[in-house]
């Protein structure tokens, strides 16, 4: 009868124990192996071994038949980010975006309802809601509500002031742990990564949502995550003239430009003292800056292995702490593109690893100034705003010391350096021919000689083009040539004269007038009908003043008749041909004048 009782309970226990589900069971990524409780606490999380109410947040495994009815109209998407690789310290951010289905959108009470502009005049369902929890959150006060405000353990909803629109509930599990939040249909998510093994990880979202007595599941999403030891950071290298950056191949005796971006969404390095060591492997020694953007002149042809150390002492207390070994899993940066900040892909062991020269991950010691001199070798280098002593902070304190490493390999070759018009001339043509007007351009350039030359003419605003022209460029020792180009209207028009070769490309640009006609034909317009202007006028005023002086001839005195009549009618074409002689003041105008 004993052994009877014993096994009844035992039985009891592993029917009991079976009935209550645990979040580790629920979600995907705590049935797979290496998800268990070996990490360290996170911040604010939940450990997966904590109980999850069945009743009120229903689990559905993945192919089961109710997911294509859990919500109306469709399926709905979360869309799941991260601003991964995160440096361990820093935070990593999630961003969950819920997509709906077609004419499905979220309004400014968090309800759900159809757009009424894309539902291709189907009128039974414009103006109609989805979800409508607005109906039914009139008679909610705040802490007292009719519908279950319960997460999955058991925990009450936390009171927001906009709590109303959170009728979505997210559950977010990574290494074991969870963490529960409302929000409306999209939510945010910020994990510090102090205890975080250094390598990929995965975080898992599923998505309820509100109702009365329980919550429904709407989505699931998963995403990969990286976690470094080593600064995440890419380099773009930029150069004038250069054809295609992407080749790894630039011209030589011209600037190349070295901009490094630190990936660092979370400011975590904003306190801290970066230095970017750069060797050229030129001969030219080594350059430290503090600033990330840079210039170098490669005065030789040839290949060169380039190589970039970032230091960054982060100020940490000096609290004694105990560190365990992680597994150094750095991110490669690239030289192109930024760091992507969604799903990220585990990254290749990067075999430089730190040097054993370098100081301790904790120290208590204050971080020395050290000067590094610069020596110089058939290069030119220059940094905007740089010096080339490594900046540290003078102040005693703790700091933890991260880096970042980066190498990658170019070519210099000859190319087309600078390109200049120095001379412009219009093309004088017979009248019968002047279809066109036509303008020489003078180009010359340094550098290599260019192979291939175009032009393209536009508007005046060099925005919309209207023609272009390109040709090869006949073998000559120098570089010096003259472009015959044709402009069919009159106006202003922006010239772009293009120059290459295989691994340069070089521009001008100068705005050009170009007037109607030829300049013979401009010359003659311009003489003849002042002229023709002139001699009509001169025989109207004429025949005018011949009419007047017939018509109004005074009475002459015998001695004076012939001089008086001469001088009165010299007088008279005088004040008709020179008005402004004549007076102006209005009292006078009424005055008898001798006709």
């Amino acid at each position: 009868l004993v052994s009877g009782s014993v096994v009844l309970v035992l039985l009891l226990q592993v029917s009991g124990s079976q009935a209550v589900k645990r979040f580790k069971d629920v979600m995907v990524l705590g049935r797979q192996p290496g998800y268990g409780n070996s990490h360290e606490r996170l911040h604010g999380w939940s450990p997966g071994s904590n109980s999850w109410d069945e009743k009120r947040y229903p689990s559905w495994k993945a192919g089961d038949s109710r997911w294509e009815k859990c919500w109306r109209g469709g399926k709905v998407v979360a869309r799941l980010t991260s601003d991964s690789p995160a440096l361990i310290g820093s935070n990593v951010t999630f961003a969950v975006m819920l997509q709906f289905p077609r004419c499905q959108k979220e309004d400014v009470n968090g309800d759900i309802v159809y757009e009424s502009q894309c539902l291709n005049g189907s009128s039974s369902l414009q103006e109609q809601y989805v979800y409508n929890w607005t109906q039914w959150n009139d008679f909610c006060n705040e802490g007292n509500c009719s519908f279950n405000s319960k997460f999955p353990d058991g925990s009450p909803f936390p009171y927001h002031h906009d709590w109303r629109r959170r009728n979505f509930i997210y559950i977010f599990q990574t290494l074991g742990q969870y963490y529960q939040q409302t929000g409306g249909s999209s939510a945010l998510l910020s994990l510090n990564t102090t205890n975080i093994t250094a390598g990929t990880q995965m975080v898992e979202v599923s998505v309820y949502r509100r109702g009365h007595r329980q919550h429904y599941p709407v989505t699931k999403a998963s995403l990969l995550y990286v976690v470094t030891d080593q600064i995440p950071f890419y380099v773009n290298i930029s150069q004038k003239n250069d054809r295609n950056a992407s080749d790894r191949m630039f011209i030589k005796d011209s600037p190349i430009n070295f901009d490094i971006r630190i990936h660092d969404p979370s400011h975590y390095l904003n306190n801290s003292v970066v230095s970017f060591a750069w060797n050229f492997g030129d001969g030219s020694g080594s350059f430290v800056s503090n600033n990330p953007a840079s210039t170098h002149t490669f005065t030789l042809l040839g290949n060169f292995s380039l190589n970039l150390k970032i230091k960054a002492a982060i100020p940490s207390p000096c609290n004694p702490l105990t560190t365990t070994p992680v597994t150094t899993t750095p991110v490669i940066p690239t030289t192109a593109q930024p760091m992507p900040t969604t799903t990220v892909s585990p990254t290749a062991q990067n075999t430089t690893g730190n040097s054993t020269d370098e100081p301790a991950l904790f120290t208590t010691e204050p971080v020395p100034t050290t000067e590094i001199t610069t020596t110089t070798a058939r290069t030119t280098t220059t940094a905007r705003t740089t010096t080339t002593a490594e900046h540290t902070t003078a102040a005693a304190g703790c700091f933890i010391y991260r880096y970042g490493y980066y190498s990658t390999n170019i070519t210099v070759v000859d190319g087309i350096v600078e390109i200049n018009i120095i001379e412009m001339t219009n093309v004088q043509v017979p009248a019968s021919q002047a279809e066109n007007a036509l303008i020489d351009f003078v180009v010359t350039c340094q550098g290599s000689l260019p192979k291939d030359v175009c032009t393209l003419i536009s508007d005046s605003t060099c925005m919309i083009p209207q023609n272009m022209v390109c040709e090869e460029v006949p073998a000559t020792e120098q570089c010096s040539l003259t472009l015959r180009r044709a402009f069919a209207q009159p106006g202003t028009y922006c010239v772009n004269i293009t120059l290459s070769d295989d691994a340069s490309l070089a521009l001008a640009s100068t705005l050009v007038s170009v007037s109607g006609g030829s300049a013979k034909q401009k010359t003659v317009a311009a003489v003849l009908i002042p002229l023709g202007f002139v001699v009509i006028v001169a025989a109207v005023v004429g025949a005018i003043l011949l009419k007047k002086y017939k018509e109004y001839r005074p009475i002459d005195n015998a001695a004076t008749s012939d001089n008086r009549g001469l001088s009165v009618y010299f007088s008279q074409v005088k004040s008709v041909l020179f008005p402004g002689n004549n007076e102006q003041d209005p009292l006078l105008k009424t005055k008898q004048r001798i006709i």
